[in-house]
């Protein structure tokens, strides 16, 4: 489509892309898309904290590549470390993401040594030549984004707000029930 080449060349609000060129030929691409919160689906609202998302920007690696020749020269990590240098200067960027292949172990090294971690395995998310490939989901915190909390962390922090809870209570009874005590001690001493 004519006008998503236009689009990622043109609009700096939604796409930043970056090339590596050589001798006039683009060996490097990385095409990323900044997407607002707001209009974010419920599998990519779920990446940031709840807390996080009003005004947070997600952006996604929509495309990595670089010529075959070129490759093993660090073009790729060039490339991904000037966008993250990029987007780490726009605040409400929270977090970068990415989809690749279960099957290709180099782009996960690679995207694993750019310290994003595997957040969702996704059965079936490719149709590659009629075929069925499974992806995993990366991403990378920036800007103090953070990961929602885990069921667990929801279990503790439900039952540290319980403990504060009736620790503030049995406080509350002990010095009310202390006070009361002493009222009618004093008041019994006075007769």
């Amino acid at each position: 489509p004519n006008s998503w080449y236009q689009d990622i060349t043109t609009s700096t609000e939604r796409y930043i892309t970056l090339a590596a060129i050589k001798h006039g030929s683009i060996i490097g691409l990385i095409v990323t898309e900044l997407r607002d919160s707001k209009s974010c689906s419920p599998d990519e609202i779920a990446l940031l904290d709840r807390a996080q998302l009003k005004n947070s920007i997600l952006t996604y690696i929509m495309t990595l590549g670089v010529r075959q020749e070129y490759r093993r020269q660090g073009i790729a990590t060039i490339l991904v470390k000037e966008v993250l240098a990029r987007l780490k200067q726009m605040q409400q960027v929270k977090g970068v993401y990415l989809h690749v292949l279960a099957s290709n172990k180099q782009a996960i090294k690679f995207y694993e040594g750019l310290n994003f971690g595997c957040c969702e395995f996704i059965p079936h998310y490719y149709s590659i030549m009629g075929h069925f490939q499974n992806a995993y989901c990366y991403i990378l915190y920036v800007n103090d984004g953070q990961p929602p909390p885990s069921p667990l962390q929801v279990i503790v922090k439900s039952f540290q707000r319980a403990v504060s809870y009736l620790c503030t209570l049995w406080l509350y009874i002990y010095i009310t029930t202390k006070s009361k005590f002493r009222s009618a001690s004093v008041t019994e001493r006075a007769q």
